[in-house]
């Protein structure tokens, strides 16, 4: 029998992949929750996708709108955003809502529009396709 590779979901494993610096707070979410199921004598639940956008992500990009953000982590969050975009596995609509709602909200107006144009322009639209209203125009 072969194990079956381990998945934080597509929130969780984008996290994990393009943000090597949120991989602490992923790994506090699923020992919090292996802790819960120990506490509750019962089995482990995944960590709901919204708390990796949340407590992972969030954090790191927050700022994403200050001039002097570390243009490595502006890439690596335009292909996160990129990547959660294009995802369309069982939980798809799940991953879709949790970027829209606790990735992008809050991550609006000119100063993230201009930071996102240096880096990926063709992600605003991308973004404005799916999300109507999100990243107004400068």
């Amino acid at each position: 029998m072969s194990a079956q590779p381990w998945t934080f979901g597509p929130v969780g494993d984008l996290a994990w992949q393009h943000f090597p610096e949120a991989r602490e707070q992923i790994t506090d979410l699923v020992c919090d929750a292996l802790q819960r199921a120990i506490d509750a004598d019962r089995m482990p639940q995944p960590v709901d996708q919204f708390e990796y956008a949340t407590h992972a992500v969030g954090p790191l990009t927050r700022d994403l709108g200050l001039v002097d953000l570390d243009r490595d982590l502006v890439r690596r969050f335009c292909l996160f955003c990129r990547d959660l975009l294009g995802y369309s596995g069982p939980d798809a609509f799940e991953a879709s809502y949790a970027l829209g709602m606790y990735v992008l909200h809050g991550l609006d107006g000119p100063p993230v529009v201009r930071v996102i144009r240096q880096v990926d322009p063709g992600l605003i639209e991308l973004v404005r396709a799916r999300f109507p209203g999100t990243w107004a125009e400068e």
